[in-house]
């Protein structure tokens, strides 16, 4: 048995996909639980919005879902985030905790491929919070448009409990 099968288990098979109210200009939490402005983030790159506009959300849940309808536009070798460009060509980054690419990709597994089409709520990765918190590491996952500046605007929505699948950005095209 591999490692990912020990962490993830065998023989699930894929996670359930969210039955969600996605549509252009809606940007949905991949994960449920604590949203928080992406100021309070333990980054400066992402708390100075450097790479744009978004927010951070505090996993309680070890699945990644799809936050638009879009195609994969960037993997990482590593697992530890994704890119989807949304219909409207906004980039959407997500990205799993942080310094987590120290983790080598421990604890991630992609569940999609760069190129393939998504459907906001569907499973995009796994990954395990409690290994990144076990090695030290913070574990939100940043949701951030990194093509902010192409756009008319992105509004965040307002901090606290969030469901996976709950709007979380607003975009204006």
């Amino acid at each position: 048995m591999g490692f990912l099968e020990r962490v993830f288990g065998g023989g699930e098979g894929l996670p359930a996909a969210l039955d969600v109210d996605g549509g252009r200009g809606k940007v949905l939490a991949p994960v449920a639980g604590q949203a928080v402005p992406l100021m309070e983030v333990p980054d400066p790159v992402f708390a100075s919005g450097a790479l744009g506009v978004g927010m951070a959300i505090e996993p309680e849940g070890d699945v990644l879902f799809s936050p638009v309808d879009g195609v994969v536009s960037v993997t990482t070798g590593t697992d530890h985030a994704i890119g989807v460009t949304d219909e409207g060509g906004a980039d959407i980054l997500l990205h799993i905790g942080i310094d987590t690419v120290s983790l080598r990709g421990q604890g991630f597994q992609r569940l999609v491929r760069k190129g393939q089409h998504v459907s906001a709520g569907q499973p995009l990765m796994r990954f395990d919070p409690g290994l990144i918190r076990k090695s030290g590491l913070d574990s939100h996952v940043v949701v951030c448009v990194t093509n902010t500046e192409d756009l008319a605007a992105v509004t965040p929505a307002v901090p606290g409990k969030v469901d996976a699948g709950e709007l979380v950005l607003a975009i204006e095209y």
